[in-house]
């Protein structure tokens, strides 16, 4: 009878890490984020190119936007330009849109597009935001357009070539 017993409780134990799984992964939505990563620019010779990153996610359950610039190969190791490609102070700007989806149509929600440049000598610029616990424009369907440029021969390159991450449901 003991062994019965035993046999059961260890059962009991194992459904019950399982639901505790099963719950885990369920939530786990919270940690989930969507990106998109391009090269917007590059030199002629292909030795210089300039990258945009741009992702939304849940952040503090309210949303969260991220743009970065990156000048070179990308985070991921990809492309064909020299890495690292470091740039002085004011080389480097990023900027972003946060976009809601209205059901029929794309509108900006929060922007932050001028004014932000990397303040020391960097290979990339990173801007974002976690907008806390609220949706800034209740819940629904946001996406976040990153623009990032390098100040190279005497132009901003890349600042004409948005990049959208993908869209996100951010929960009221």
């Amino acid at each position: 009878m003991a062994s019965k017993a035993r046999t059961t409780a260890r059962s009991l134990g194992v459904i019950g890490a399982g639901f505790c799984i099963a719950l885990a992964t369920a939530t786990s939505a919270h940690a989930h984020y969507v990106y998109e990563d391009q090269e917007v620019w590059s030199n002629t010779d292909s030795t210089k190119c300039m990258y945009t990153y741009a992702e939304v996610s849940h952040g503090g359950r309210g949303g969260y936007t991220k743009t970065k610039g990156h000048a070179g190969i990308n985070d991921l190791g990809i492309g064909a330009c020299i890495y690292p490609w470091q740039r002085p102070a004011g080389n480097l700007a990023a900027g972003y849109q946060y976009m809601k989806h209205n059901g029929s149509a794309w509108y900006v929600c929060r922007e932050l597009m001028h004014g932000v440049y990397n303040t020391q000598k960097a290979g990339s610029l990173t801007l974002s935001y976690d907008f806390g616990v609220a949706p800034p424009c209740g819940g629904g369907y946001y996406g976040t357009k990153g623009v990032s440029a390098v100040l190279y021969g005497g132009a901003w390159n890349g600042k004409n070539a948005p990049v959208f991450s993908g869209s996100h449901f951010i929960e009221p």
